[in-house]
């Protein structure tokens, strides 16, 4: 596989003098040719996940990892980290593509970057578990000991926290000779020059005492000592906690290694610098299948079956995962006699891992009772590490759970669990989290009793790092539906089932009245594969708020699944979802059963934009049986209508091109288009402008602002809106710098005899007083229809409101609105707008004037013309800068106050 760091960008590299490589000293010339030698042979190989099978070994050089570079922080974790690291994956897949994605190669992790002033001595590699973080300290070890990499460091001293968990009344001298007893005689000369020393701690998380993280010296042996002794004595995770601190050994340099939820426990604001493991690329999971079965052809075809599975395949940036699947493949290409094909997979994450465990136990399987017993004990131990975050064993831990291998499941057993060789004492962890919390599930979905199912799982949700989200989904999956391991476990209880179906629908009930609902309660639907309740459920859904929560391709394909069930959505919230193009491919296609979505403030591209088009433009469509409204309703509202909301989302040319194919389609029935800020220009208004003088193009609402159409892009716009075919009835254009020029050109649309637009902003676009001019010739048009009129930030003056004021007595002005804030009218012109309110032609319900330079206008004639005004038409509001809205059922409290100047 090769590395793709190299494609990346990464941060100039500064090395100090003092770190530049120097010859190792003499005096530890045999000790560094021992260590160096120990070291390379240790670590030449790896195994488990990274081979076709257990055991397996492959060499080190092999590997390649993508590590993102960045300044320390405190993640916060709201859902199971492994569903958590989907969207990280996705949102940094983005950034690379656009070469915005700051990396580091890990041979650069103690250099000074370009946006560092010191060089970090303490750095922190963060992952998810089973995406390599050990197997990258093993490589880092290995090419030092080969001299490729760090010669700064004369000695590099990698350890294993399961090695060290249970280390007390120790030193760090005790330390490195209980894993290097042949560093004895030279040590103390060693640790003379502390900054040649680098210390790797691997697993953080699975150290005892990992309190002692959160706090600095407190031992009273230590109170006095400002930079402690190597041979001061106390627990092993204590010396860690000083070495990170820098309060043992100092200069010296430290590298450790994490997952998420650990880290988010600890209190570490020492540590500067973190670097996090990307996981697979797309590149590296097809070179990992061909890895496994070795045939080229049937790799890619099994690749390719997995790659089109949106519930799988987010999920393969994990390497263990990978091989999780790539096991079940396997045993399936097994049985089906060597058929390649379309393999069949599971489609829930719960029938995947049943799989993965029914074919561990099938090729161990002697006897059924046997199993059985032992699967009870090991979910029990399993269960109890789920809830305290355990995920190391010894076996003094199996014993009390009696798990000692007999003959006859040593092999299960050496098969669930995988040790670590370097380690002084034998400890297990399971192969993966997600199988430690899947064992843990099926244990406790057999031997639960049914009056304690909803506790149990209430309990389970409770957690706020989300450790009990994936024990959730694999409880729900076991006992909603049948399951491969019943054959291990026995029969599912339904009692069980019913009152776990009853919980799931408390769930999804519970979002029906929220704004923003929790997605993780579909998911959970989703795992029951229920079809007859999730029927019931989601047509009861009529609208779907997911406003600010990231969704994961993962998470988006739970959401296809349950709006497939959906009947007509009024509205789709997808604002700040964090949506990329890949996510709303898998959407796409459901996306036709909203009238209104809101995809404002996504990374959707060019690309996401296709998609979209591809399903307009489809003639299996539901939207064309929508009856939309004709009315012309009040400020430019179109209901029944439906919304395709993309602000935010640095639209391109190819995107849209690619949307104004779709709105001249003659199956599109978009009526409503937000594309406010991203980023339009003449350009894309040159594109845009083709659609809406098509004849099949029917939007009727177009929001603009904050674009850069300037004058020339204006232009464009005015030359369709004067088209017979454009629908255009409502457009924004705030912000857009036309200026006079720009508004010249629309004036023109809006005197057409083809213009339908009834409601215009303009505001921010530097249209002043020569701009006015040519806006009031078109106004008093007969063939202009404008009743809403946006003018804020404008620079308008006097003579600019008395041009307005002349519109607003013509007899065929329809203004109802106008909006006048943030201008410099003064005293004259706001005196030519309250005496235009007189005229038997004036329409205004609304007048906005707050933010002008008026200040001195006695205020019983202010009254005077407001109060005639309002005679006539008691419903209006008026609003001036000293007096906010003047409303005409508020007239006699707002004649009583002017009584007290």
């Amino acid at each position: 596989m090769e590395s793709q760091v190299e494609q990346q960008t990464e941060s100039t590299v500064k090395v100090p003098e003092e770190f530049i490589p120097v010859p190792v000293p003499d005096s530890v010339m045999d000790y560094w040719k021992q260590h160096t030698a120990f070291l390379n042979e240790t670590y030449r190989k790896i195994s488990p996940a990274f081979g076709k099978k257990k055991g397996k070994q492959i060499l080190l050089n092999d590997y390649a990892v993508q590590l993102i570079a960045g300044p320390a922080y405190q993640p916060q974790l709201q859902q199971h980290e492994i569903l958590s690291g989907i969207g990280k994956y996705e949102e940094w897949q983005q950034q690379s593509c656009q070469n915005e994605l700051q990396t580091v190669q890990y041979d650069h992790l103690f250099q000074i970057q370009s946006n560092e002033q010191d060089r970090p001595t303490t750095v922190l590699i963060l992952g998810v578990a089973g995406i390599g973080k050990t197997t990258l300290v093993q490589k880092i070890s290995h090419e030092w000991a080969q001299a490729q990499i760090y010669q700064e460091f004369h000695f590099m001293l990698p350890f294993n926290f399961n090695d060290l968990r249970n280390l007390e009344n120790v030193s760090i001298s005790d330390m490195i000779l209980h894993s290097y007893p042949y560093l004895k005689d030279g040590l103390e000369i060693i640790l003379q020059d502390p900054k040649r020393v680098l210390f790797i701690f691997d697993g953080l998380e699975e150290s005892n005492g990992t309190d002692n993280y959160n706090h600095g010296v407190a031992e009273e042996n230590s109170e006095n000592v400002p930079h402690l002794s190597p041979e001061w004595k106390t627990s092993s995770a204590n010396i860690i906690n000083h070495l990170l601190r820098g309060e043992l050994l100092q200069g010296c340099s430290v590298l450790f290694t994490i997952t998420p939820t650990a880290f988010q426990a600890l209190d570490l604001p020492f540590i500067k610098k973190h670097a996090e493991i990307m996981g697979f690329s797309e590149e590296q999971r097809r070179c990992y299948f061909l890895q496994f079965f070795e045939d080229p052809k049937i790799s890619e075809e099994m690749y390719q079956c997995v790659k089109k599975h949106s519930m799988l395949y987010p999920l393969c940036y994990i390497p263990t995962y990978c091989w999780i699947i790539c096991s079940i493949m396997e045993a399936t290409l097994k049985t089906s006699k060597g058929h390649k094909s379309d393999p069949h997979l599971p489609i829930t994450i719960t029938q995947l891992y049943s799989s993965f465990i029914y074919n561990m136990l099938k090729c161990h399987s002697n006897s059924s009772k046997d199993f059985s017993a032992v699967l009870q004990q090991l979910g029990e131990m399993s269960y109890m590490g789920v809830c305290n975050n355990v995920t190391v064993f010894d076996e003094s831990q199996l014993s009390k759970y009696n798990l000692q291998s007999s003959q006859a499941l040593s092999g299960f057993l050496q098969d669930i669990f995988q040790t670590d060789p370097s380690c002084k004492k034998k400890l297990y962890t399971f192969l993966h989290l997600t199988v430690q919390e899947f064992i843990a599930a099926l244990m406790k979905s057999v031997h639960t009793r049914s009056d304690d199912i909803t506790s149990l799982l209430d309990e389970a949700s409770q957690h706020s790092d989300g450790r009990g989200e994936m024990f959730l989904k694999f409880f729900i999956g076991l006992t909603s539906s049948n399951n491969l391991l019943q054959e291990f476990v026995g029969k599912k209880d339904e009692k069980i089932t019913n009152n776990v179906l009853d919980w799931v629908k408390q769930k999804v009930e519970a979002q029906l009245d929220r704004e923003f609902i929790d997605i993780d309660a579909f998911g959970y639907l989703y795992e029951s594969q229920n079809t007859a309740l999730t029927q019931t459920l989601m047509k009861k859904f009529s609208e779907i708020g997911l406003r600010h929560r990231k969704l994961s391709a993962l998470e988006c394909s739970v959401l296809h699944a349950m709006l497939q069930h959906c009947n007509v959505i009024n509205n789709i919230n997808f604002e700040l979802c964090n949506i990329f193009p890949q996510s709303l491919r898998i959407l796409t296609p459901v996306l036709h059963k909203s009238k209104h979505i809101k995809l404002e403030k996504n990374s959707i591209k060019s690309e996401g934009i296709k998609f979209i088009s591809e399903a307009l433009k489809s003639a299996n469509c539901k939207l064309k049986n929508l009856k939309l409204g004709n009315e012309i309703p009040e400020w430019g509202h179109f209901p029944n209508t439906w919304k395709l909301q993309l602000a935010d989302n640095e639209l391109d040319e190819l995107g849209m091109k690619y949307l104004s194919e779709a709105l001249q389609n003659p199956h599109c029935k978009l009526q409503e288009l937000w594309l406010h800020n991203i980023g339009i220009g003449e350009a894309h208004m040159k594109l845009l402008a083709v659609a809406l003088k098509s004849p099949h193009c029917k939007i009727q609402e177009l929001k603009l602002f904050h674009n850069n159409l300037g004058k020339d892009g204006a232009k464009l716009l005015s030359e369709a809106l004067q088209s017979p075919h454009c629908h255009i009835r409502s457009l924004a254009l705030g912000g857009n710098n036309i200026g006079a020029p720009g508004v010249q050109f629309l004036s023109e649309a809006l005197k057409s005899p083809h213009s339908k637009i009834v409601k215009l902003g303009l505001s921010k676009n530097q249209v002043e007083d020569e701009g006015i001019k040519w806006l009031t010739e078109a106004l008093m048009s007969h063939h202009c229809k404008i009743q809403s009129l946006g003018l804020h930030m404008n620079n308008v003056e006097n003579s600019g409101a008395e041009l307005l004021s002349k519109v607003l007595q013509s007899p065929h002005n329809d203004i109802q609105y106008l909006g006048l804030m943030f201008n410099g009218i003064g005293e004259a012109g706001m005196t030519h707008l309250l005496e235009a309110l007189g005229s038997p032609h004036c329409k205004i319900q609304k007048l906005d004037l707050e933010h002008n330079s008026f200040h001195d206008v006695h205020e019983s004639e202010v009254y005077k013309l407001v109060t005639e005004y309002m005679k006539t038409r008691p419903h209006a509001e008026i609003r001036l800068p000293t007096r906010g809205w003047f409303c005409g059922n508020a007239i006699m409290s707002m004649k009583q106050h002017l009584e007290t100047f």
